[in-house]
């Protein structure tokens, strides 16, 4: 279908070249028969331009919903990003904990077996001193 300006266009030349024919002929009849015309294209371009502001309405508020629904999609999609980035940062801190825990286990565990046998200190020092100097 044909933008409605060009149609609007074309009909003002048709218009404008008959009234210049009209013009060159300098008579009467001429003018009397260009000034209806005139009116009429007035009232087409009136119409065409009213028709072109309703399909402009028509289209922005048909697009309205996908308008919104992109919107909502690009707030979505930098919500997740942030959320990924939080997981992340959550998932070093958890491991770091898990090894902050290991740690204590071990001192824990270390000090069963001290209270258990509070010579193995001594043993294992002496142990390690006798691996050394070999």
């Amino acid at each position: 279908m044909p933008d409605p300006a060009d149609l609007l266009k074309a009909w003002q030349h048709a218009i404008r070249d008959l009234g210049g024919m009209a013009a060159s002929l300098a008579s009467g009849a001429a003018g009397d028969l260009v000034r209806p015309l005139q009116h009429q294209a007035e009232l087409l371009q009136q119409l065409l331009q009213r028709q072109l502001e309703a399909e402009r309405e028509l289209v922005g508020r048909g697009t309205a919903p996908l308008h919104a629904a992109q919107n909502l999609v690009d707030q979505a999609t930098g919500t997740f990003r942030a959320q990924a980035t939080s997981l992340r940062v959550a998932s070093k801190t958890f491991g770091q904990l898990a090894g902050l825990m290991d740690q204590q286990a071990d001192l824990l565990q270390r000090a069963g077996s001290l209270m258990r046998d509070p010579l193995t200190a001594f043993r294992s020092a002496d142990d390690e001193a006798h691996a050394e100097k070999q």
